[in-house]
């Protein structure tokens, strides 16, 4: 029913406008975050209880809507967990509206020739879904860097700047979910080599040369950093490049094979 995704929509929005005012205004008291908290919270449930209908006793439907819809509430709902104890709500202003659109996409394009993943194959559904999540997290991350260092850069400093964690927190929370989301990656493509049968049959020589190519890069930063000190604009550069790789292998894939190729 329309209702049940306008709640999600709505209050998305509504969360992310707050921390925007958050960040752009002074006189903001600890209501203004407790409501922000309230209207995540309702979002994150509600958003759940429009996808539990894509469960079944068998499998899962995972079409490319479906599927986008569901990795953007894995990637909202871990935002907000993470922001009650560490400083990342401001990630927010970018992450949140881009969920409530998916919310309206699944209403609006409904999968129809959605896929049933069956539940042997759920660890590898559930590994790729937490690694998207958390390497979208640090992509957001990355752009609210370079936000950030422009701004020191040109002397800019403004209530955003003042309210942000300080450069090096931002960075090491940025290298840490970068980190967690490589493990992830690298423990999907494992497990999608062991429970995926008929590889070629399924079209997925595509999809997996792109997401190895894709995991190189993300390696490649994250021992690059360790070793050598890597950081600044070419990590962050190579992390939004990378992750682009990451979603037309996969959304890519989808899209041909669901929507074009029918």
């Amino acid at each position: 029913m329309p209702p049940l995704y306008i709640i999600p929509f709505a209050t998305y929005l509504l969360a992310a406008l707050l921390l925007t005012r958050y960040f752009m205004l002074d006189n903001i008291t600890k209501r203004h975050r407790a409501v922000t908290n309230l209207s995540l919270l309702i979002a994150c449930i509600s958003h759940a209880y429009i996808l539990k209908d894509y469960w079944q006793g068998d499998g899962i439907f995972f079409g490319l809507v479906t599927s986008a819809c569901f990795i953007s509430w894995v990637v909202a709902t871990l935002l907000f967990l993470t922001s009650l104890t560490k400083p990342v709500h401001v990630i927010g202003i970018l992450v949140y509206p881009l969920t409530a659109i998916s919310v309206i996409l699944l209403l609006l394009f409904p999968d129809t020739n959605s896929k049933l993943v069956s539940i042997s194959i759920a660890s590898h559904v559930f590994l790729s879904v937490g690694a998207y999540a958390l390497l979208a997290i640090a992509v957001a991350q990355s752009i609210l860097l370079k936000i950030q260092e422009r701004l020191l850069h040109d002397h800019n400093i403004n209530n955003l700047i003042n309210k942000l964690p300080p450069l090096q927190t931002m960075e090491d929370f940025f290298f840490q979910t970068l980190k967690m989301g490589c493990i992830l990656l690298t423990l999907s493509l494992a497990s999608g080599f062991i429970f995926v049968d008929e590889f070629f049959e399924q079209n997925l020589s595509y999809k997996t040369f792109l997401s190895v190519i894709a995991w190189i890069v993300f390696v490649g930063i994250v021992v690059g950093h360790r070793m050598f000190g890597w950081r600044g604009k070419n990590a962050i550069l190579a992390t939004q490049i990378a992750f682009s790789v990451l979603v037309l292998a996969y959304f890519g894939t989808k899209l041909v094979l669901e929507r074009l190729i029918t």
